[in-house]
């Protein structure tokens, strides 16, 4: 019988190693797909009782990273009937949780397109986001 520290090494052909790190690294490509964790979620008021609230997502170009996804949560902060944002920065995702009795959807877009603080200058930027979907509904920039 043979013992473990003279055991005959295992042969593969060459071609192994490159497959297994492809398959591996797609695989993981994939899942963070599937499996995202959000980046911010920002509550700005409890849902009081009695109200029926609907959720908004939209795609939103400029959200590309924590501080991105912070300031575009900033935007609703004066909103009325705006309850929770949850944003996905490494998908543009924002998912606004709101009062329909309160605010719509386009005014949920208009606000986060509009002008950004910046906090470092004091300065306001125009153009940093522009909502390209809402609820999976591409949005045409002419009827604007």
């Amino acid at each position: 019988m043979r013992t473990p520290a003279n055991r005959a090494p295992v042969k593969v052909p060459a071609w192994v190693v490159p497959a297994l790190v492809v398959v591996c690294a797609a695989a993981g490509v994939g899942s963070a797909r599937l499996f995202a964790a959000p980046s911010v979620v920002r509550d700005y008021a409890p849902i009081p009782p009695g109200i029926s609230s609907r959720a908004a997502v939209f795609v939103v170009e400029g959200v590309r990273c924590v501080d991105t996804a912070e300031a575009a949560a900033r935007q609703l902060v004066d909103v009325p009937g705006v309850f929770r944002l949850t944003a996905w920065a490494s998908r543009a995702k924002v998912e606004v949780v709101f009062d329909p009795a309160a605010v719509n959807p386009a005014a949920l877009a208009e606000a986060i397109e509009g002008p950004v603080l910046d906090e470092a200058t004091g300065e306001y930027r125009f153009g940093v986001y522009a909502v390209r979907e809402v609820d999976g509904v591409k949005v045409d920039r002419r009827q604007r």
